[in-house]
Protein backbone atom coordinates (compact mmCIF):
# COMPACT_ATOMS: atom_id res chain seq x y z
CA UNK A 1 0.00 0.00 0.00
CA UNK A 2 2.81 2.11 0.54
CA UNK A 3 3.50 2.67 -3.29
CA UNK A 4 -0.13 3.30 -3.88
CA UNK A 5 -0.16 6.22 -1.55
CA UNK A 6 3.31 7.60 -3.36
CA UNK A 7 1.00 7.52 -6.46
CA UNK A 8 -1.23 9.80 -5.38
CA UNK A 9 0.88 12.02 -3.45
CA UNK A 10 2.51 12.41 -7.21
CA UNK A 11 -0.71 13.03 -8.72
CA UNK A 12 -1.49 15.52 -6.04
CA UNK A 13 1.56 17.30 -6.86
CA UNK A 14 0.70 17.66 -10.28
CA UNK A 15 -2.59 18.95 -9.54
CA UNK A 16 -1.59 21.25 -6.96
CA UNK A 17 0.76 22.75 -9.87
CA UNK A 18 -2.13 23.11 -12.14
CA UNK A 19 -4.31 25.07 -9.74
CA UNK A 20 -1.29 27.41 -8.99
CA UNK A 21 -0.45 27.83 -12.67
CA UNK A 22 -2.41 30.87 -12.68
CA UNK A 23 -0.78 32.78 -9.49
CA UNK A 24 2.93 32.52 -11.30
CA UNK A 25 1.46 34.08 -14.41
CA UNK A 26 -0.38 36.91 -12.54
CA UNK A 27 2.56 37.22 -9.88
CA UNK A 28 5.02 38.09 -13.29
CA UNK A 29 2.21 40.71 -13.98
CA UNK A 30 0.32 38.84 -16.86
CA UNK A 31 -3.12 39.25 -17.68
CA UNK A 32 -4.20 36.15 -19.45
CA UNK A 33 -4.69 34.24 -16.12
CA UNK A 34 -7.81 32.22 -17.21
CA UNK A 35 -6.14 30.50 -20.02
CA UNK A 36 -3.08 29.22 -18.53
CA UNK A 37 -5.10 27.81 -15.50
CA UNK A 38 -7.65 26.35 -17.87
CA UNK A 39 -4.69 24.65 -19.81
CA UNK A 40 -2.77 23.06 -16.36
CA UNK A 41 -6.56 21.41 -15.41
CA UNK A 42 -6.97 20.12 -18.92
CA UNK A 43 -3.60 18.69 -18.72
CA UNK A 44 -4.30 16.97 -15.55
CA UNK A 45 -7.30 15.56 -17.26
CA UNK A 46 -5.52 14.36 -20.41
CA UNK A 47 -3.57 12.56 -18.02
CA UNK A 48 -6.01 11.02 -15.92
CA UNK A 49 -7.73 9.88 -19.07
CA UNK A 50 -4.07 8.35 -21.10
CA UNK A 51 -3.49 7.05 -17.26
CA UNK A 52 -6.69 4.97 -17.12
CA UNK A 53 -7.12 3.80 -20.07
CA UNK A 54 -3.46 2.49 -20.20
CA UNK A 55 -3.43 0.42 -16.92
CA UNK A 56 -6.82 -0.99 -18.03
CA UNK A 57 -6.15 -1.99 -21.50
CA UNK A 58 -2.30 -2.57 -21.55
CA UNK A 59 -1.79 -0.23 -24.33
CA UNK A 60 -0.04 3.40 -23.82
CA UNK A 61 -2.51 5.54 -23.75
CA UNK A 62 -1.62 7.37 -26.65
CA UNK A 63 -5.00 6.55 -28.28
CA UNK A 64 -6.27 8.78 -25.79
CA UNK A 65 -4.10 11.50 -25.08
CA UNK A 66 -2.96 12.17 -28.62
CA UNK A 67 -7.04 13.38 -29.58
CA UNK A 68 -6.67 15.25 -25.89
CA UNK A 69 -2.90 17.25 -27.25
CA UNK A 70 -3.97 18.16 -30.13
CA UNK A 71 -7.75 19.03 -29.61
CA UNK A 72 -7.70 20.61 -26.07
CA UNK A 73 -3.54 21.53 -25.57
CA UNK A 74 -2.76 22.75 -29.41
CA UNK A 75 -0.08 21.20 -29.99
CA UNK A 76 0.79 20.14 -33.50
CA UNK A 77 0.10 16.62 -35.03
CA UNK A 78 3.95 16.04 -34.75
CA UNK A 79 4.46 17.30 -31.53
CA UNK A 80 1.59 15.55 -29.98
CA UNK A 81 2.76 11.93 -31.21
CA UNK A 82 6.16 12.90 -29.44
CA UNK A 83 4.56 13.98 -26.13
CA UNK A 84 2.58 11.48 -26.03
CA UNK A 85 5.19 8.93 -26.46
CA UNK A 86 7.24 10.77 -23.98
CA UNK A 87 4.11 10.45 -21.34
CA UNK A 88 3.53 6.47 -21.97
CA UNK A 89 6.82 5.70 -20.98
CA UNK A 90 5.95 7.02 -16.99
CA UNK A 91 2.55 5.79 -17.61
CA UNK A 92 3.69 2.15 -18.55
CA UNK A 93 6.15 2.21 -15.64
CA UNK A 94 3.37 2.26 -12.68
CA UNK A 95 0.82 0.01 -14.97
CA UNK A 96 3.53 -2.42 -14.54
CA UNK A 97 3.53 -2.29 -10.64
CA UNK A 98 0.13 -3.27 -10.77
CA UNK A 99 0.51 -6.43 -13.09
CA UNK A 100 3.47 -7.39 -11.39
CA UNK A 101 1.73 -7.16 -7.41
CA UNK A 102 -0.66 -9.91 -9.59
CA UNK A 103 1.80 -11.84 -11.18
CA UNK A 104 0.60 -10.92 -14.66
CA UNK A 105 3.95 -10.30 -16.15
CA UNK A 106 5.85 -13.21 -18.26
CA UNK A 107 9.46 -12.17 -18.17
CA UNK A 108 10.76 -14.59 -20.69
CA UNK A 109 8.17 -13.08 -23.36
CA UNK A 110 9.68 -9.47 -21.82
CA UNK A 111 12.74 -10.38 -23.02
CA UNK A 112 12.16 -11.96 -26.65
CA UNK A 113 9.87 -9.37 -27.46
CA UNK A 114 12.20 -6.20 -26.09
CA UNK A 115 14.83 -5.87 -28.68
CA UNK A 116 12.80 -5.85 -31.77
CA UNK A 117 10.77 -3.24 -30.34
CA UNK A 118 13.06 -0.76 -29.66
CA UNK A 119 14.77 -0.73 -33.20
CA UNK A 120 10.91 -0.73 -34.42
CA UNK A 121 10.85 2.48 -32.12
CA UNK A 122 13.49 3.91 -33.16
CA UNK A 123 12.89 3.58 -37.21
CA UNK A 124 9.59 4.73 -36.40
CA UNK A 125 10.33 7.96 -34.58
CA UNK A 126 12.78 8.99 -36.97
CA UNK A 127 9.92 8.48 -39.96
CA UNK A 128 7.04 9.99 -38.03
CA UNK A 129 8.40 13.61 -38.52
CA UNK A 130 8.94 13.12 -42.32
CA UNK A 131 5.11 12.52 -42.63
CA UNK A 132 2.54 15.63 -43.44
CA UNK A 133 0.83 16.16 -40.55
CA UNK A 134 -2.88 15.81 -41.87
CA UNK A 135 -1.34 12.14 -43.53
CA UNK A 136 -0.27 11.80 -39.76
CA UNK A 137 -3.57 12.38 -38.40
CA UNK A 138 -5.33 9.93 -41.04
CA UNK A 139 -3.32 7.29 -40.56
CA UNK A 140 -3.79 7.85 -36.87
CA UNK A 141 -7.40 7.37 -36.93
CA UNK A 142 -6.78 4.33 -39.12
CA UNK A 143 -5.18 2.89 -36.07
CA UNK A 144 -7.86 3.59 -33.66
CA UNK A 145 -10.72 2.18 -35.70
CA UNK A 146 -8.55 -1.22 -36.33
CA UNK A 147 -8.55 -0.85 -32.48
CA UNK A 148 -11.79 -0.54 -32.60
CA UNK A 149 -13.02 -3.36 -34.52
CA UNK A 150 -10.31 -5.15 -32.62
CA UNK A 151 -12.09 -4.22 -29.67
CA UNK A 152 -15.67 -5.23 -30.39
CA UNK A 153 -15.52 -7.55 -33.21
CA UNK A 154 -12.47 -9.78 -33.57
CA UNK A 155 -12.86 -11.85 -30.61
CA UNK A 156 -10.07 -14.84 -30.42
CA UNK A 157 -8.86 -16.92 -27.94
CA UNK A 158 -5.32 -17.87 -26.68
CA UNK A 159 -3.21 -19.79 -29.71
CA UNK A 160 -0.82 -22.82 -29.05
CA UNK A 161 2.56 -21.14 -29.02
CA UNK A 162 5.56 -22.17 -31.50
CA UNK A 163 9.33 -23.65 -30.29
CA UNK A 164 12.42 -23.11 -30.64
CA UNK A 165 13.45 -20.75 -33.89
CA UNK A 166 9.77 -20.29 -35.30
CA UNK A 167 8.64 -19.06 -32.42
CA UNK A 168 11.31 -16.72 -31.87
CA UNK A 169 10.75 -15.38 -34.95
CA UNK A 170 6.92 -14.36 -34.21
CA UNK A 171 8.31 -12.84 -31.34
CA UNK A 172 11.14 -10.64 -32.57
CA UNK A 173 8.53 -9.94 -35.77
CA UNK A 174 5.86 -8.57 -33.66
CA UNK A 175 8.05 -6.73 -31.21
CA UNK A 176 9.38 -4.89 -33.99
CA UNK A 177 5.88 -4.45 -35.32
CA UNK A 178 5.24 -3.00 -32.05
CA UNK A 179 7.72 -0.48 -31.68
CA UNK A 180 7.51 0.90 -35.13
CA UNK A 181 3.39 1.50 -34.37
CA UNK A 182 4.59 3.32 -31.12
CA UNK A 183 7.25 5.62 -32.90
CA UNK A 184 5.30 6.91 -35.84
CA UNK A 185 1.95 7.39 -33.38
CA UNK A 186 2.94 8.41 -30.47
CA UNK A 187 1.12 5.46 -28.84
CA UNK A 188 2.70 2.29 -26.99
CA UNK A 189 2.41 -0.26 -29.42
CA UNK A 190 0.05 -2.35 -27.10
CA UNK A 191 -2.55 -2.71 -30.28
CA UNK A 192 0.22 -5.04 -31.71
CA UNK A 193 1.78 -6.84 -28.78
CA UNK A 194 -1.37 -7.48 -26.74
CA UNK A 195 -3.65 -9.37 -29.54
CA UNK A 196 -0.40 -10.79 -31.07
CA UNK A 197 0.77 -12.70 -27.47
CA UNK A 198 -3.14 -14.01 -27.22
CA UNK A 199 -3.72 -15.44 -30.14
CA UNK A 200 -0.52 -17.07 -30.99
CA UNK A 201 -0.71 -18.09 -27.26
CA UNK A 202 3.30 -16.63 -26.51
CA UNK A 203 2.37 -15.74 -23.25
CA UNK A 204 3.75 -18.47 -20.58
CA UNK A 205 0.30 -19.21 -18.39
CA UNK A 206 0.49 -20.77 -15.25
CA UNK A 207 -2.35 -21.98 -13.04
CA UNK A 208 -5.07 -21.06 -14.82
CA UNK A 209 -3.65 -17.64 -15.57
CA UNK A 210 -5.29 -15.23 -18.00
CA UNK A 211 -3.82 -14.91 -20.65
CA UNK A 212 -5.47 -11.33 -21.63
CA UNK A 213 -4.10 -9.84 -18.17
CA UNK A 214 -0.87 -11.76 -18.87
CA UNK A 215 -0.89 -10.12 -22.57
CA UNK A 216 -1.52 -6.86 -20.71
CA UNK A 217 1.27 -6.95 -18.36
CA UNK A 218 3.92 -7.76 -20.89
CA UNK A 219 2.93 -4.90 -23.11
CA UNK A 220 3.30 -2.55 -20.30
CA UNK A 221 6.76 -3.55 -19.47
CA UNK A 222 7.60 -3.94 -23.17
CA UNK A 223 6.35 -0.50 -23.97
CA UNK A 224 9.04 1.42 -20.76
CA UNK A 225 11.48 0.34 -23.44
CA UNK A 226 9.64 0.94 -26.40
CA UNK A 227 8.56 4.49 -25.08
CA UNK A 228 11.98 5.64 -23.81
CA UNK A 229 13.81 4.94 -26.79
CA UNK A 230 11.24 6.92 -28.80
CA UNK A 231 11.36 9.61 -26.41
CA UNK A 232 15.12 9.85 -27.01
CA UNK A 233 14.32 10.15 -30.29
CA UNK A 234 12.15 13.15 -30.60
CA UNK A 235 13.99 15.05 -28.17
CA UNK A 236 16.32 15.21 -30.58
CA UNK A 237 14.52 15.96 -33.55
CA UNK A 238 12.51 18.68 -31.23
CA UNK A 239 9.19 16.58 -31.81
CA UNK A 240 8.54 16.81 -27.88
CA UNK A 241 6.72 19.50 -25.39
CA UNK A 242 8.55 18.96 -22.27
CA UNK A 243 6.37 21.68 -20.35
CA UNK A 244 2.95 19.62 -21.32
CA UNK A 245 4.60 16.33 -20.52
CA UNK A 246 5.42 17.99 -16.84
CA UNK A 247 1.91 18.94 -16.55
CA UNK A 248 0.08 15.78 -17.60
CA UNK A 249 2.42 13.02 -16.13
CA UNK A 250 1.56 12.99 -12.64
CA UNK A 251 -1.84 12.13 -13.11
CA UNK A 252 -1.33 9.96 -15.40
CA UNK A 253 1.01 7.78 -13.47
CA UNK A 254 -1.79 7.57 -10.52
CA UNK A 255 -4.40 7.05 -13.11
CA UNK A 256 -2.21 4.02 -14.65
CA UNK A 257 -1.60 2.33 -10.98
CA UNK A 258 -5.03 2.80 -9.56
CA UNK A 259 -6.02 1.77 -13.16
CA UNK A 260 -3.95 -1.26 -13.52
CA UNK A 261 -4.87 -2.40 -10.44
CA UNK A 262 -8.50 -2.67 -10.70
CA UNK A 263 -7.87 -4.14 -14.33
CA UNK A 264 -7.12 -7.41 -12.25
CA UNK A 265 -10.49 -7.73 -10.78
CA UNK A 266 -12.62 -6.26 -13.56
CA UNK A 267 -14.30 -8.43 -16.30
CA UNK A 268 -12.17 -8.18 -19.64
CA UNK A 269 -14.74 -8.13 -22.03
CA UNK A 270 -16.50 -5.01 -20.06
CA UNK A 271 -13.39 -3.11 -20.79
CA UNK A 272 -12.89 -4.54 -24.50
CA UNK A 273 -16.37 -2.91 -24.64
CA UNK A 274 -15.52 0.81 -23.09
CA UNK A 275 -12.12 1.30 -24.61
CA UNK A 276 -13.46 -0.16 -28.55
CA UNK A 277 -16.06 3.06 -28.53
CA UNK A 278 -13.87 5.11 -27.40
CA UNK A 279 -11.46 4.45 -30.15
CA UNK A 280 -14.00 4.01 -32.79
CA UNK A 281 -15.38 8.06 -31.59
CA UNK A 282 -11.91 9.32 -31.79
CA UNK A 283 -11.51 6.91 -34.63
CA UNK A 284 -14.10 8.50 -36.36
CA UNK A 285 -13.72 11.89 -35.50
CA UNK A 286 -9.70 11.84 -36.45
CA UNK A 287 -10.78 10.84 -40.49
CA UNK A 288 -13.35 12.96 -40.72
CA UNK A 289 -10.83 16.09 -39.84
CA UNK A 290 -7.87 15.32 -41.86
CA UNK A 291 -10.24 14.32 -44.93
CA UNK A 292 -11.08 17.42 -44.85
CA UNK A 293 -8.58 18.98 -44.67
CA UNK A 294 -6.80 17.13 -46.94
CA UNK A 295 -9.60 18.05 -49.60
CA UNK A 296 -9.56 21.95 -48.70
CA UNK A 297 -5.77 22.07 -48.70
CA UNK A 298 -6.10 23.66 -45.35
CA UNK A 299 -4.90 22.36 -41.61
CA UNK A 300 -7.96 21.64 -39.77
CA UNK A 301 -8.25 21.89 -36.32
CA UNK A 302 -9.34 18.39 -34.17
CA UNK A 303 -12.60 19.34 -32.39
CA UNK A 304 -12.14 18.99 -28.87
CA UNK A 305 -13.55 16.32 -26.99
Amino acid sequence: MSFFWIMCSIGCAGTVRALGYRDRIAARGGEQTKAPDRRGMLSVVTGAAGGAFSGLTGVGGGAVMVPMLTGWLKLSQHRAHGTSLAIITFVAIAGVAGYWRAGNIDWRLVLALTPGAIAGVYAGARAMVKVPALQLRLLFGAFLLFVAFRQLVWHVSAGAPEDGAAGLLIETGFGFAGGMLAGVLGVGGGAIFVPAIVIFGLADVHGGGDPQKVAQGVSLVVIVFTGAMGTVTNLRQKAVDIEIAKWVIPPAVVAAFAASLAANAIDAEALKRIYGLTALALGAQAIFTSVRGLRTGRPVEIATI
